[in-house]
């Protein structure tokens, strides 16, 4: 009878032996944690020398931009109106329930006012002049605009043309017949002033 070797001292703690047969999904686990052991010891994190973070700190971060808005730039100028808003019917008086008007350069639209105190009511054949005030502060505009802005604008250069805008809640008094009549009335002006700082007014055409 064949006798059994001894087991040596430094065996009697040994890891049993892995079986024979062992589950697909365990090969695979097994597998990609080996695979990630191998990655971690290929590339070991390097810390950043203090010069290099230094350096890091000074320099400014890119913040990333919309594209078009470099195209844009803005305006500002201030705009002052005397409106005089007349009723060339001698018979029937006319009330303005609601006055506002908007200031165009080019086709964009760089201010807006109401006129107030309402309604304004204008007499048969007569006239109520109303000042307007236009502000236009930090409007943006595109960059083509903007280049036809600073080309008026400048000493020496032609006459800035705005295209000023009314919108008009007119209302018609029929005293003799107790009938109102009200509708829509959208006037237009076209304005060509003198660059600043005068900003004199040369002509107009409504």
């Amino acid at each position: 009878m064949a006798s059994r070797p001894a087991t040596k001292p430094w065996q009697k703690h040994a890891p049993p032996r892995r079986p024979s047969y062992v589950p697909l999904w365990q090969r695979r686990v097994e597998e990609e944690e080996e695979k990630k052991k191998q990655r971690h010891a290929a590339a070991p994190p390097r810390a950043a020398a203090p010069e290099e973070q230094q350096q890091a700190e000074k320099t400014p971060r890119r913040t990333s931009t919309k594209r078009g808005d470099s195209a844009r730039r803005v305006i500002s100028a201030n705009l002052t109106v005397l409106a005089a808003i007349s009723n060339p019917n001698t018979k029937i008086g006319i009330v303005l329930r609601y006055v506002r008007f908007d200031l165009y350069f080019e086709d964009s639209v760089v201010a807006a006012q109401a006129v107030w105190p309402a309604p304004v009511q204008v007499a048969p054949g007569g006239s109520v002049p109303r000042r307007v005030h236009l502000v236009v502060s930090g409007v943006s505009v595109t960059r083509q605009d903007a280049a036809l802005w600073r080309n008026a604008t400048a000493k020496g250069g032609r006459p800035v043309a705005l295209r000023l805008a009314g919108r008009f809640r007119t209302q018609l008094n029929f005293d003799r017949w107790f009938f109102r009549y009200r509708y829509w009335v959208k006037p237009q002006c076209t304005l060509w002033l003198d660059p600043p700082p005068s900003g004199a007014l040369r002509r107009s055409r409504c």
